[in-house]
């Protein structure tokens, strides 16, 4: 009469398996793997996350760009007047503008544009320009983002460390560099700025809501504006 072989692993079946390494073990291995391609959309989630940003395209974006983001169509257009290396704007950026986006931005309430108001000099100057490169591949709010952020963390504007914060974004290096080296957007800065000293802007970072002048970082006096102007 034949037997059949038990399906239960033998003690010493038992004893190798557990010394094979971990990548020999396809259990382990398989949750390995699978950790790194969670991981890896996670990462790749965060930086497209921005509106409209797919980091494709090289395309010069042109002196009639505008940062925005909202319904064109809004009810209230707010501009920020800002500069990369002001303490306060990155107080907002980072912490004030996303509750923005969920209170009156993402709800159509609020179109809000981005604009450079230069008062730290020029190291601000071509942070401005190096986003308007980032722009060029759909990555101008991400690039914004992560200005704002390295600034808290004194990370200093220089040239290398902006084509290095375009590599960690996954951005076209060659020509990214291209593009800040070109200054082709230095025009486009000083404009910016000019704008904003005919709204009365003398400081960063202050708004202009419907043509109305709202200066500081005052987060509550940019809602009631905001809320002023949605009432009318």
């Amino acid at each position: 009469m034949s037997t059949k072989r038990s399906q239960k692993p033998t003690k010493a079946e038992k004893k190798t398996s557990s010394k094979l390494p971990w990548y020999r073990q396809p259990m382990l291995l398989g949750i390995a793997v699978g950790g790194v391609v969670v991981v890896g959309l996670i990462v790749l989630t965060v930086l497209l996350s921005r509106p409209g940003e797919s980091f494709q395209v090289t395309r010069p974006v042109g002196q009639d760009f505008l940062p925005e983001m909202g319904d064109p169509n809004a009810p209230v257009t707010v501009y920020e007047y800002s500069d990369y290396q002001c303490p306060f704007c990155a107080q907002f950026a980072l912490r004030d503008k996303p509750k923005l986006e969920e209170m009156h931005i993402k709800t159509g309430n609020v179109r809000f544009i981005y604009r450079n108001f230069i008062v730290k000099g020029e190291k601000s100057v071509l942070a401005a320009e190096a986003a308007f490169c980032a722009a060029e591949q759909g990555g101008f709010w991400a690039y914004h983002d992560m200005l704002f952020a390295k600034h808290e963390r004194g990370v200093d504007f220089n040239k290398s460390n902006l084509i290095g914060f375009a590599r960690e974004l996954g951005l076209d290096e060659k020509g990214f560099t291209e593009c800040l080296d070109s200054k082709r957007y230095r025009s486009k800065v000083e404009e910016e700025h000019r704008e904003g000293e005919r709204y009365g802007v003398t400081g960063t970072p202050s708004f202009v809501v419907n043509g109305r002048l709202v200066r500081g970082a005052d987060y509550f006096s940019l809602l009631e504006t905001i809320k002023q102007e949605l009432g009318r």
